[in-house]
């Protein structure tokens, strides 16, 4: 496949900007209309960019909330007047806006936005938008095609657009001084980028190395496509209120779902707490509450042998776990002295006792491996471990932030060694 195919399958859903501005005959009709030539566009976003500046908006996080079309184009051509930083959202189906307000209310939480641009026609079609959903309700909301066209002529550009521009040559700076400091880590939102030693960011560099190389031999999934799989139950985690320090029960038998599940809750922020399907229903229950876990990631023919009382059960044979699937990586800001896992045993009283496993303490104990692993190949590693013990850690986590290839020993329950002999001759 060369270079322009491959443009292609990526961007085949994106709204190109190009399309929506250039006036195609055959699109637009002959003769097209006054009402969307380049200079009444220019006029609606000019008049746009003063009233945001009204409201304050300049230099804020403005989600768009548009179809395809050239209220978009208005919208979008109406932050860049007013430097404030566009962020282009599908908007919600009026038949599922259960499900759609939650990720809208998650998408402005994570980019830090204030207010929304939209158009009259889908705040009457989704009243429930703000009057139902009172987070959302404290967001701005701005109707862009009923802000009056009249404002463009009390447009003014930004002071420093107003100053005679520098002879050109190489030691004149292409961003000013503001512009660097937008670019800078600190002002990069409310929400900083996971630390770099944080397993989420750990993993993401290692796809960005070995894309297509297999992670997971039970599914035959790469490390793109595990990538990508996290992500997608990431956010629907988010939607169901896992964030940072949030704990996440995963009762999952391994290894394709359960390293899809670790990876999806340590990217939404939270840390996970492992539950063996083979422990007794109270003892697990005694985990959940210890932990104060508020969602349990399982599977659907676990459900019933697992404390499901008061918290959100998501199931991953579910598609629904899977549907968001184009938003790429939720910014969870992960440090080092977050939470990754509890992990937990019994104690002398019966009762289990909860250990919690910083990042920190992950990253120090990954260094520690590759200390004593040294330059080794990398290769496939068996998995035999319960996610009941921390070595399972070892055994699906550093190996997939350092590039092996994932095998599963057959898990009937509790793998026997002749389980493992076959599963270790079966290995390429």
């Amino acid at each position: 496949m060369d270079a322009a195919e491959t443009g292609e399958t990526l961007f085949h859903s994106t709204i190109h900007l190009a399309d929506l501005l250039y006036p195609h005959a055959e699109r637009l009709g002959e003769g097209t209309s006054e009402e969307w030539s380049f200079s009444h566009l220019d006029t609606r976003a000019r008049a746009l960019g003063t009233w945001l500046r009204t409201l304050n908006a300049a230099g804020e996080r403005v989600l768009l909330l548009y179809p395809p079309g050239h209220e978009y184009i208005v919208g979008f051509m109406g932050c860049l007047y007013v430097d404030a930083i566009a962020v282009p959202c599908s908007p919600p189906d009026p038949s599922r806006l259960d499900s759609a307000l939650p990720q809208l209310l998650a998408i402005a939480r994570d980019c830090g936005a204030r207010f929304v641009l939209t158009t009259s026609s889908i705040l009457e079609m989704s009243p429930r938008l703000t009057s139902e959903t009172p987070e959302l309700g404290e967001l701005h909301w701005v109707a862009t095609d009923m802000v009056p066209p009249s404002l463009a002529e009390d447009w003014t550009p930004p002071a420093r657009a107003q100053k005679a521009l520098p002879s050109v040559s190489m030691d004149v700076p292409l961003l000013d001084t503001d512009e660097r400091y937008m670019l800078l880590p600190e002002s990069n939102g409310p929400t900083p980028p996971d630390d770099s030693r944080c397993l989420p960011a750990q993993f993401r560099a290692q796809v960005a190395r070995t894309p297509d190389a297999v992670a997971v031999e039970d599914e035959t999934l790469t490390y793109a496509q595990l990538d990508a799989a996290s992500d997608a139950l990431a956010w629907h985690l988010r939607e169901h209120g896992v964030a940072r320090d949030v704990r996440v029960g995963l009762c999952v038998e391994r290894p394709t779902r359960m390293v899809v599940a670790m990876l999806g809750i340590l990217k939404a922020g939270g840390a996970f707490v492992p539950l063996d399907p083979d422990c007794p229903r109270e003892q697990l229950a005694a985990m959940m509450e210890d932990s104060r876990a508020r969602v349990l990631v399982t599977e659907s023919r676990l459900v019933q042998h697992l404390p499901t009382d008061g918290v959100c059960t998501v199931l991953l044979d579910s598609e629904d776990a899977f549907e968001l699937d184009v938003m790429g990586p939720p910014r969870a800001g992960t440090t080092l002295d977050a939470p990754a896992y509890v992990l937990y045993a019994s104690g002398a009283s019966g009762r289990p006792q909860g250990v919690m496993v910083t990042h920190r303490s992950v990253a120090d104990f990954f260094s520690a491996m590759d200390a004593r692993v040294g330059a080794a190949p990398v290769g496939t590693w068996l998995a035999v471990s319960r996610i009941c013990f921390d070595s399972s850690v070892l055994e699906l986590l550093w190996t997939l932030v350092r590039g092996f290839r994932v095998a599963g020993a057959p898990h009937p329950r509790q793998p026997g060694l002749s389980a493992c002999a076959r599963a270790a001759a079966a290995l390429p």
